[in-house]
């Protein structure tokens, strides 16, 4: 299963991420965690603040994957999922693509990250939002078995999810605080994440108060899957589990599981073809 976690910038999305990450390999699933976020939090957290400097950024894989996936070079990436392609991508055994492009921490955990900021971008030759296309294209055709499992950390706010890629997660689980802005972009997220087709549950962080449990459920309007306390652990050493959340991260899993579809690639198919339609 594929889950993308989503939310307004400090809402402790990355934060969240690495503890379904940590209590998913405690487990002993096979996990793989994605950094979608330019910040590169997520993979911070996991190797400590010790990331690797030969780190193998995926946002530089377009090239690879589009030949990988048999493309020829005039032909745009949504070629893959308008055509009959059998071509898929695994963990186990691993492809040639997510061996290339991840790195195994020395827990056995498997990361990849979309990489910081280059300077394509810099200058003006590309948008940001080059770096996470190569997910549109892996994502959906990413197949797992029921032990295996991807986190996905996306960049912060609405902008992200606008772009489609969720089509390629299974579950969104979008964070959102005691705020009202906070709540508003989570609500915001959840409308596009509707119009993509895509699950969502929503989980409450950085709650101190009964009051606070009150304010998220009024303002969104449903009560979240799970509420998460403050915690001064997470804030002091965010890549060790903190145990005071094992229940809540029991219980992302569990609802997550029960409103995933499985349907990854039918999803992104759809986009795609409707994409087409209104081009025309």
């Amino acid at each position: 299963m594929i889950l993308g976690f989503l939310g307004k910038g400090g809402s402790g999305k990355s934060s969240v991420a690495t503890q379904v990450t940590l209590y998913l390999h405690s487990l002993n699933k096979e996990v793989l965690a994605i950094d979608a976020d330019h910040n590169m939090d997520l993979v911070y957290n996991i190797f400590n603040g010790n990331i690797p400097k030969n780190f193998p950024y995926f946002g530089s894989s377009i090239n690879d994957i589009s030949k990988y996936i048999g493309l020829n070079s005039d032909e745009r990436y949504d070629q893959v999922f308008l055509k009959n392609n059998t071509k898929r991508f695994k963990l186990n055994p691993i492809d040639s693509i997510t061996k290339e492009f991840s790195i195994v921490n020395n827990t056995g955990i498997r990361l990849m990250a979309a990489g910081p900021q280059t300077n394509n971008i810099l200058y003006g030759q590309s948008c940001s939002h080059s770096l996470t296309t190569p997910l549109k294209i892996y994502l959906p055709l990413l197949e797992l078995d029921k032990n295996q499992f991807v986190i996905v950390d996306e960049k912060a706010g609405a902008d992200g999810v606008s772009t489609g890629i969720v089509t390629g997660i299974d579950v969104g689980v979008i964070l959102c605080e005691p705020a009202l802005h906070s709540i508003k972009t989570a609500l915001q997220i959840a409308e596009l994440m509707d119009f993509y087709g895509t699950p969502y549950i929503f989980v409450a962080n950085k709650i101190q108060t009964n009051e606070d449990k009150d304010f998220v459920t009024e303002t969104l309007g449903k009560e979240p899957a799970c509420y998460l306390r403050e915690s001064n652990n997470i804030k002091r050493n965010p890549g060790a589990i903190v145990h005071e959340w094992l229940y809540q991260m029991e219980t992302i899993l569990s609802h997550s599981m029960n409103d995933n579809k499985n349907n990854r690639h039918e999803r992104t198919q759809m986009k795609f073809e409707r994409n087409k339609k209104f081009e025309n």
